[in-house]
């Protein structure tokens, strides 16, 4: 993959000195699946961008169980621990199948930040985060449990067969059970 084209087609950037400047300090990793890339409390100084694979953000209660926040599907997704570039992350990050980043140094994009077009790609990446999760939000709070199945099954469509299902069904906010449940009423209706 060239980091290059990467920055250009998959997050829009144009402006040559930024692309020369993020060409230079990026890299690209291949991360096998099943890997953690932050543990929550973990400050994060890189910050990774999708370019292939899956990985999942959650949290894990007192009682060791852990609750699968969102899903990094998307080419382009920025890598990060939900707590902002200074705090420390409020999630864990794994990779659910292998992954392939493109990898920045936190400090390079954060020294630009007051160029229009950095800000521009930001303030995009954030809106559409916040998107995603205010959609899930309030999936949650309107909907029963097979109306949240079907959406995931919408939205997510590649990721029925890559993701273990109890970490679909806690990002649905249901058991194990009762979403195999929907799956097998699902299959006898077609």
């Amino acid at each position: 993959m060239r980091i290059k084209e990467f920055y250009k087609t998959v997050l829009g950037l144009r402006e040559p000195e930024i692309l020369k400047i993020f060409e230079e300090h990026s890299r690209v990793e291949t991360v096998e699946r099943g890997t953690r890339l932050v543990s929550m409390g973990e400050q994060m100084t890189e910050l990774c961008f999708l370019a292939e694979g899956v990985l999942r953000c959650y949290v894990v209660e007192e009682n060791g169980q852990d609750i699968t926040d969102c899903f990094i599907c998307h080419a382009g997704d920025p890598v990060i621990g939900c707590g902002g570039f200074y705090a420390p992350s409020a999630v864990h990050i794994e990779t659910i199948t292998n992954c392939q980043l493109v990898v920045l140094p936190l400090q390079e994009l954060l020294s630009m930040l007051d160029r229009p077009e950095i800000m521009k790609m930001y303030c995009a990446q954030l809106e559409q985060a916040l998107r995603r999760h205010w959609n899930i939000k309030m999936l949650l709070y309107r909907c029963d449990a097979m109306a949240r199945y079907r959406w995931f099954l919408e939205q997510y469509p590649q990721l029925e067969k890559l993701v273990n299902g109890k970490h679909v069904a806690s990002f649905l906010g249901m058991t194990p059970v009762t979403l195999s449940r929907l799956r097998r009423k699902l299959k006898d209706e077609e």
